[in-house]
């Protein structure tokens, strides 16, 4: 056995172990919207835009399995999936704006109401703004693509067998073809997209298009060959999928718009962003901070922090420094954390204390930009740095 790949294992499964004994703390930072929408906080939102195939039905009515199977099925596609599809696309925008809780909607029904008497002579604009709307936005499925097909794939599996029968002792292994499988694949794509109308100018506020492809495969069918050799002559076919109807692509056109819509939130209004950070080992070691550590893992931060904090007032012990930054972002004071945890750079010009002080600045930078998404207090293009002093150990 070769002696440095084994200590090499122990070296990475070591510093695996380390890792995940690492005492973790979440923080939650509040983000902005990529685009700046606090002057459109009450927005109509219009039904989805169906698609219309160009040139009819996209696949063929039947499936027709391959030619040595009679597994054969009628397509999993409805006259209707465009409309499905437009109406997913309209419950799922409706509902992600809502979720934000940063606008007032109103929703797609009255919306469409309201756009469609300006087909009778009805200034259906001034009606909606009557109603405080700020912004129209219309969403469309600009493109859908359907695809069916079935496949075989062979089955093997290793056995060890006498291939001379001169020599019924003498064993060779090897894989073997026992069977073939049969599947559906079903491939789907669409294009997603919406725009946000200033309702006053016209202009157009914000425009995005997705796109998404995702496949899926079903096990219609198994063919078990019966012979010794493995011939497709003799053999027993079983149906394993019941139904003589492919499942429907409204499945996976739903699961592709789904996937759509944590984008499109942190596109148009503030968030909340959690995660974990780890505090930094007891090194060099101070028993006073023990319990510290102990707390952190318990929940209990105020009391981890005071522990660290007076550490750090006393000794300069780095790690205590580092951690009670960390413990008063994770409370939600960021500010004072980047004071501390620039502080602790200064002072030590540790290299994770750097990383971590550039991280905080940022977040505090993008939480003052947020807050002012949600009061208003925001023009377009503002971008809201956060400056904070910072040295550079020589």
């Amino acid at each position: 056995m070769n002696m440095k790949r084994v200590t090499l294992g122990l070296v990475v499964a070591g510093l695996l172990f380390l890792s995940s004994c690492a005492t973790t703390v979440q923080v939650r930072h509040l983000i902005p919207s990529e685009v700046n929408l606090s002057g459109y906080r009450t927005i109509a939102v219009a039904s989805t835009d169906s698609y219309r195939f160009p040139f009819g039905r996209p696949v063929s009515p039947w499936i027709r399995g391959l030619n040595e199977t009679s597994f054969s099925l009628t397509s999993g596609y409805a006259n209707d999936l465009s409309n499905q599809v437009a109406d997913l696309g309209s419950r799922y925008l409706t509902q992600t704006l809502m979720d934000t809780d940063y606008f007032t909607i109103l929703g797609p029904d009255l919306t469409d109401a309201y756009l469609t008497l300006s087909s009778s002579g009805e200034d259906s604009l001034s009606l909606l703004k009557a109603k405080g709307v700020q912004a129209i936005l219309r969403s469309s499925i600009t493109y859908m693509g359907c695809d069916e097909s079935i496949y075989g794939r062979d089955k093997k599996t290793w056995v060890s067998e006498s291939l001379d029968p001169l020599k019924p002792t003498v064993l060779t292994s090897y894989e073997k073809v026992t069977g073939r499988d049969y599947y559906l694949l079903q491939k789907a794509t669409v294009t997603f997209t919406y725009t946000l109308m200033d309702i006053e100018t016209g202009k157009i506020v914000t425009t995005k298009s997705f796109t998404d492809q995702r496949d899926r495969e079903t096990l219609i069918g198994r063919r078990t060959y019966e012979d010794q050799e493995g011939s497709s002559s003799r053999f027993s076919d079983e149906r394993i999928y019941a139904s003589g109807f492919a499942p429907s692509f409204v499945s996976l056109f739903d699961r592709m718009l789904d996937g759509f819509q944590n984008e499109i939130s942190h596109q148009l209004a503030p968030s909340w962003q959690t995660f974990s950070v780890s505090l930094m080992s007891n090194k060099p070691k101070v028993d006073a901070v023990k319990q510290a550590y102990e707390l952190s893992k318990a929940g209990s931060l105020q009391k981890a922090y005071s522990l660290f904090l007076g550490q750090w007032n006393q000794s300069g012990h780095v790690p205590s420094g580092y951690n009670a930054a960390l413990l008063l972002e994770a409370q939600g004071d960021l500010e004072e954390a980047v004071d501390l945890m620039n502080e602790v750079y200064n002072f030590s010009g540790n290299s994770k204390a750097r990383s971590q002080f550039l991280r905080m600045q940022k977040a505090l930078s993008d939480q003052i930009k947020a807050e002012k998404q949600f009061s208003g207090d925001v023009s377009s293009g503002d971008e809201f740095m956060v400056m904070t002093q910072f040295y550079t150990v020589e």
